[in-house]
């Protein structure tokens, strides 16, 4: 890629935003992928459906361990698109986005689980007449409106019975999947609506407690439904803990954790960590060869853990814990309150951030800060959501203790909870000012050859200033980004891609980072992009979204025209207006209208 610094004008950008139009029009959409999921380990054809996807060259994924083996077009609105997973690629939530000839698609999510996949198969409505299945397998099903799903699997006494669904996290719609196992005469041994674990999705797990049959009951919260309520069951002798203790460990380092809150007791696993941070990092619980069908959030630090030691609960019981450790503790009862005991020097400023729901625990943490002595210095509540934060500047050497609890007193054996103090963290994160709340239109770069695209780069400057120089890393060949130093006092800044006429028809998913304009000042620098999957409710409530962190650039076919505004000779004053002359230069052999849209 070639890079250049030069002063972007107003017909330039003006001029390239325009052209933009006309590439969105031939640009592919991708509405969904069918069926949600898919089994590692496994070779399997999933069906993308959305509009112009006639000419697609690739699938790009956000994550690893996926590769395409075959692309079918399917009418014009139709892919059939053959994926290998590797063995080892994670369990969860992943993104696929498509390339055709003349552009690039939104980004839509699908699953990953361990276990095979099978069909719901209807009349399976009623508690005598249940759909059989074996154990350990997915099955991708819809509820209807007040339908109810059965299911029946055979296990011993004493043999782990777990079923776990995926509806609402699926983000297709707004789907509240209810779960529920019975025995054979129909008693409810565990129910779910809402499990903290899983957002608005649910889990349920019992160990059997004689041999027979045991059933699988799957509906919507409210018994509403439609053919939009999708999800994707796990039934199984897998282990469902509803958390990990501690919730995070030291990067590099081998971690011993606690699985807490499957039947039969909590359980322990080691895992060796990765060196560096990873989006979307989890643990996967196991026992023999049965694993859970989703993992465990996991926060990866730069240093190691204090765990609490009870009694904590007053000033004088204080955990004693050495910074730069991070605190780890359980509220395990209502009422209980932990508390520990640090060290600190005057003038320093730490970020004091408390991770409870974010690692989808079911407390919703209170943080205080105290002298020694016992005197108030701050605190708060939800700064993070549910979750804590605070930042504070030590106001003296000495003792301190911060305290957490549960915002209503409540407390049990998995309400874990993590606390990481640290310096403040310099940072840059780019993106692209959004165009439409409810789509990603506008959220990708794509240009044709011979021809420019303009776009708006946001930067987001954490705990520092400066000017920022663009700095991406894996451009597809071709490319030339014009763009000036974005000045300290600006937070956005128009952007100019050009491709030469014989670059290649390529895409990538680039690594869209800044450098401050000092290159001695080791700034990280990072790309988010966020999609709203499902909203509703009351104020339009985000209920599932997906972040990806880079963004998605594609040199796509010529278009048969470019357009020039011819620069003004004097200069457009605030508030003023001005005619502008735009020429359009067609290709020859093709003289259709061109609407201009500003």
């Amino acid at each position: 890629m070639r890079r250049v610094r030069l002063g972007v004008s107003f017909a330039f950008v003006v001029a390239s935003l325009v052209l933009a139009n006309l590439v969105q029009a031939a640009s592919p959409s991708l509405s969904i992928i069918l069926p949600r999921g898919l089994q590692r380990g496994a070779e399997t054809t999933l069906t993308f459906s959305g509009a112009r996807l006639a000419d697609t060259e690739e699938v790009l994924f956000y994550s690893k361990g996926f590769t395409v083996t075959k692309i079918e077009p399917n009418g014009a609105n139709q892919l059939k698109v053959t994926i290998k997973v590797d063995p080892k690629t994670r369990c969860g939530e992943h993104v696929a986005q498509v390339r055709t000839k003349s552009g690039l698609s939104d980004y839509r999510s699908f699953y990953v689980g361990p276990y095979p996949d099978h069909a719901e198969v209807e009349p399976n409505t009623q508690f005598e007449a249940p759909q059989a299945i074996p154990m350990n397998v997915t099955v991708s099903g819809v509820v209807q409106n007040e339908d109810v799903d059965y299911y029946v699997v055979e296990a011993k006494k004493g043999q782990r019975v777990s079923a776990e669904v995926e509806g609402m996290r699926l983000g297709t719609y707004l789907f509240d999947p209810y779960v529920a196992i019975l025995d054979s005469k129909r008693f409810e041994l565990s129910s779910s609506d809402d499990a903290p674990l899983a957002f608005q999705d649910a889990i349920a797990s019992v160990i059997a407690p004689e041999d027979g049959k045991y059933y699988v009951e799957v509906r919507e919260s409210a018994y509403a439904g439609n053919g939009n309520c999708r999800y994707r069951l796990h039934v199984g002798h897998f282990p469902r803990p509803t958390a990990v203790y501690p919730a995070g460990g030291k990067k590099g380092e081998e971690v011993e954790v606690a699985f807490l809150g499957a039947p039969g007791g909590e359980f322990k696993q080691k895992f060796k960590l990765p060196t560096e941070d990873e989006m979307d990092f989890g643990l996967e619980p196991q026992i023999g060869q049965d694993s859970a069908p989703s993992q465990q959030v996991f926060r990866l630090f730069d240093h190691g853990n204090a765990m609490e030691k009870e009694p904590n609960n007053g000033f004088a019981e204080a955990t004693p814990a050495e910074l730069p450790l991070a605190f780890n503790g359980i509220i395990q009862e209502a009422g209980d309150v932990d508390m520990f005991k640090f060290t600190a020097k005057k003038g320093q400023v730490f970020d004091i951030e408390c991770y409870a729901r974010r690692v989808r625990s079911a407390l919703d943490p209170v943080m205080n800060l105290y002298y020694a002595n016992g005197r108030g210095i701050t605190g708060n509540d939800d700064s993070r959501g549910p979750d804590s934060f605070f930042r504070v500047t030590i106001p003296a050497d000495g003792e301190y203790v911060l305290r957490v609890t549960d915002h209503l007193g409540r407390g049990g054996k998995d309400y874990v909870y993590r606390i990481e103090l640290t310096p403040p963290e310099r940072k840059t994160v780019l993106g692209i000012p959004r165009v439409s709340r409810y789509s990603q239109y506008r959220q990708w770069l794509v240009v044709p050859r011979g021809n420019k695209f303009a776009t708006l780069i946001s930067a987001s400057r954490r705990n520092f200033g400066g000017e920022l120089v663009l700095n991406p890393q894996g451009m597809p060949a071709g490319l030339t980004i014009h763009a000036e130093p974005m000045a300290s006092n600006l937070s956005v800044m128009p952007v100019v891609i050009e491709a030469a006429a014989d670059a290649p028809l390529a895409g990538a998913l680039v690594d869209f980072t800044a450098r401050h304009v000092d290159e001695n000042q080791k700034i990280p620098s990072g790309y988010e992009n966020l999609a709203d999957y499902i909203r509703g409710g009351p104020g339009q409530s985000i209920y599932w979204r997906r972040k990806v962190d880079r963004l998605a650039v594609a040199v796509v076919e010529e278009v048969p025209y470019s357009l020039e505004i011819v620069q003004p000779k004097v200069p457009l004053v605030r508030n003023g207006s001005m005619q502008l002359k735009i020429v359009a230069h067609k290709k020859e052999g093709w003289d259709e209208q061109i609407n201009v849209q500003l």
